[in-house]
């Protein structure tokens, strides 16, 4: 079996890169979910902020765990499929927009989970420490080297991100044993940037999406 440390070398080795809101995650393939059918974009309890893609396009990245997109029937306004959109997907329609069959809807990385900001600010650290909560791990192939949070034995530690805004507004993301850091202590960061990448498997990431088809149109 291999090792934790080689497979999250694995999930983050040669891979494409995929921008949201200026920060690199490094996939495989561009995971997504396509139009089945001709029709009209609902936006159903979707909440995203401003990002940005691989090419440069500006669009939304989900911020939302509950969000669906609908597919409706132009013709009688019956709901033709309900695709659930992944955290941290980045949306390629609008809500109201028409659609024809093999459009994209949305592409998310498939090979790991993200912990994504709200909103624009400066970057803090709370209990990130060398060798306490956090070591760096280098890429045996490529060099390449990730601060990556670690279990500590001092339970008084709870390594987070924190987002202060201009405004003085403040949020805190938790992070996980094995997230994998993708912002620096005092950073600027805008809306939608990734702080900090979970590698995950593949499997798990499709048991994500899930895509309903009430009735089959004829």
């Amino acid at each position: 079996h291999l090792s934790i440390r080689r497979q999250r070398q694995m999930c983050i080795r040669d891979r494409r890169t995929f921008h949201v809101g200026g920060t690199a995650s490094n996939i495989a393939v561009e995971a997504s979910v396509k139009a089945k059918y001709e029709g009209i974009i609902r936006f159903e309890e979707i909440r995203s902020v401003n990002g940005t893609n691989i090419d440069g396009e500006e669009g939304q990245v989900v911020i939302g765990r509950t969000g669906q997109l609908l597919t409706i029937d132009a013709n009688n306004n019956r709901t033709l499929t309900t695709t659930q959109v992944p955290y941290g997907a980045f949306l390629k329609v609008k809500d109201g927009q028409k659609v024809v069959k093999g459009d994209d809807l949305a592409l998310w990385d498939p090979y790991n989970a993200v912990i994504l900001t709200e909103f624009a600010g400066n970057v803090f650290f709370d209990s990130i420490e060398e060798n306490v909560t956090v070591r760096i791990e280098t890429d045996e192939t490529t060099q390449n080297s990730n601060k990556v949070i670690i279990e500590t034995k001092d339970k008084n530690k709870n390594p987070s991100i924190r987002i202060v805004s201009d405004a003085g507004e403040e949020k805190s993301y938790n992070l996980p044993v094995g997230a994998i850091l993708a912002v620096e202590d005092g950073d600027r960061v805008i809306s939608g940037k990734i702080l900090a990448k979970i590698p995950r498997a593949v499997g798990k990431t499709l048991s994500l999406i899930h895509i309903s088809e009430p009735t089959r149109p004829y």
